[in-house]
């Protein structure tokens, strides 16, 4: 979306917030949005604000970091056994139909709580990242099957002037997918863990006190804390890989 689409959204979204809550009139169902700002100011102002943010983006990278990392090696191991590959797949799947609450319920009784928002997370991003590295392993592969067969090379070759430069669009794109889906996950991880410090801790306190105000605080700044989070990222991603 262009500059002016966003504008254009922004303003639409704030001027239906305004006569919604307006017409109801009640800030326990949906505050104004100047209650709202006023809220945020007042956060901006204290301390809290950022150490919550700086931690729950610190849990976010280090959940993304671990997915990437073992994702991308696990992706060349399986891609270069395919047999062992399908056994492999049929975990992630049973992974992946598990309900991610079960797992914090799970890790809550194995590991502290920080550690298993972390965990948690990981367990949702690393099938994505994985997922999304083999089957482009895949793709590279069967798009130079002919080369390869005319000019054969070793498994290691092959890996470092073939598949490592054509895999910068599904690194890429993995990346920009999961950056966001982390912050949610941490953040629900955050609430259900009952953490000490972090934005979902913050909400989780802010549901307790019937504080739907510091709710819609907490969820902007979270918002401008991805997109920032996403456009730094993505400044990043590119720079290595001009």
């Amino acid at each position: 979306m262009t500059k002016g689409q966003w504008f254009r959204m922004l303003t639409t979204l704030l001027i239906v917030w305004i006569a919604l809550s307006l017409w109801i009139d009640n800030s326990i169902i949906l505050p104004r949005p100047d209650e709202v700002f006023l809220t945020m100011l007042h956060q901006a102002l204290s301390p809290d604000l950022y150490f919550s943010l700086i931690m729950t983006i610190l849990r976010v990278f280090t959940s993304l970091v671990l997915s990437f990392g073992l994702a991308f090696l696990l992706a060349f191991v399986f891609f270069r056994y395919r047999k062992a590959a399908v056994y492999f797949h049929q975990i992630l799947l049973f992974l992946r139909s598990i309900p991610n609450v079960t797992f914090i319920i799970l890790f809550l009784f194995w590991v502290n709580r920080e550690m298993s928002v972390t965990i948690v997370a990981f367990l949702l991003l690393f099938p994505i990242f994985y997922q999304n590295i083999y089957e482009a392993l895949c793709e590279i592969q069967g798009q130079w099957k002919d080369v390869l067969l005319i000019y054969p090379q070793g498994f290691p070759i092959k890996c470092r002037k073939l598949y490592f430069p054509l895999l910068k669009n599904a690194i890429v794109t993995s990346w920009i997918t999961c950056s966001s889906l982390a912050f949610k996950v941490v953040v629900m991880a955050e609430i259900l863990a009952s953490v000490s410090v972090g934005v979902g801790s913050n909400m989780q306190f802010a549901r307790l006190n019937v504080d739907l105000v510091g709710v819609f605080a907490w969820t902007i700044w979270l918002l401008i804390c991805v997109s920032l989070f996403n456009k730094l990222l993505k400044n990043v991603l590119f720079r290595i890989y001009e």
